[in-house]
């Protein structure tokens, strides 16, 4: 794993967030993983064969995995109570280079059978 720095943007309900953060990647022409911490949580998303998977420990946990043109189901958990998520990726697009990785998705995350649209994109780059 390599030091990196990232920046993410995120678009839901209209409303865009920029976070950067300091953190790990790994990568080779075909997979990269990147590794970083939010305030309560730690965060790894992978990617591979064009299939994105998103995991999060700490306050409560997710795992969403996404697939172009696909649902796929995921979880949440907060405390003890544990719940099925499921998602419907419309755009998967990454690029991988030797020194970095930038990903672009838009995907609607699926609860109770309501659709909310998100955006997020992510640029990782070697410290």
């Amino acid at each position: 794993m390599r030091a990196c720095f990232l920046t993410i943007t995120t678009t839901a309900e209209d409303r865009e967030f920029d976070t950067r953060r300091d953190g790990e990647m790994e990568l080779s022409p075909l997979y990269a993983m990147i590794k970083y911490r939010e305030e309560n949580a730690s965060v790894v998303l992978t990617l591979q064969n064009k299939e994105i998977v998103m995991e999060r420990t700490g306050d409560y946990s997710l795992r969403l995995v996404l697939e172009q043109g696909k649902i796929r189901k995921g979880s949440i958990g907060i405390g003890v109570q544990d719940g099925e998520i499921e998602t419907f990726a419309k755009k998967i697009a990454y690029t991988i280079k030797d020194e970095s990785v930038l990903l672009s998705l838009q995907y609607d995350l699926i609860i109770g059978g309501e659709a909310q649209p998100m955006k997020l994109r992510l640029f990782a780059k070697n410290k």
